[in-house]
């Protein structure tokens, strides 16, 4: 290669380098500490034993916007089955659903629960705070267990 020829080769590259990774659209995110609000509760499982009402410890816990397809955050109850979750304000409603997996007496369960269409207010407010409360309450599904690559 002539040196004429490397000269506009490199200069082509470097144009086309600087192109790409200083024209790309910037995305535009949230700032870090957006105006929250929260919601709190406790998550009670009703056990498929004895149809008890008991806290359920370490389960999850999501928060969706209403009628979308949005998660917003998402959550585990703590030991007692008390959860609490920081979602942004707006000018809409929240969908919280709770799930998890339990084995008892050598059968498995899928135990879920929702409440939907929660306004949890626009005053700023987090964890620790007076939230929105509500409670969630799981109901449980015997499940046949499955392996897979049997």
């Amino acid at each position: 290669m002539k040196r004429s020829e490397c000269l506009r080769y490199t200069t082509a590259c470097a144009l086309l380098a600087f192109s790409f990774g200083c024209g790309a659209p910037q995305i535009q995110g949230g700032p870090a500490d957006s105006v929250k609000t929260c919601i709190q509760g406790k998550v009670w499982m009703k056990s498929p034993i004895d149809s008890k009402q008991v806290p359920y410890a370490g389960v999850s816990v999501n928060a969706w916007r209403h009628d979308k397809d949005l998660a917003l955050v998402e959550t585990k109850t703590d030991s007692d089955g008390n959860y609490c979750v920081e979602v942004p304000v707006g000018n809409f409603r929240v969908d919280l659903r709770a799930w998890g997996m339990e084995r008892t007496e050598g059968k498995s369960y899928i135990c879920q629960g929702s409440v939907q269409n929660i306004d949890p207010g626009k005053t700023p407010k987090r964890c620790g705070e007076d939230c929105f409360k509500t409670d969630i309450l799981t109901q449980c599904e015997e499940r046949a267990d499955q392996r897979i690559g049997r």
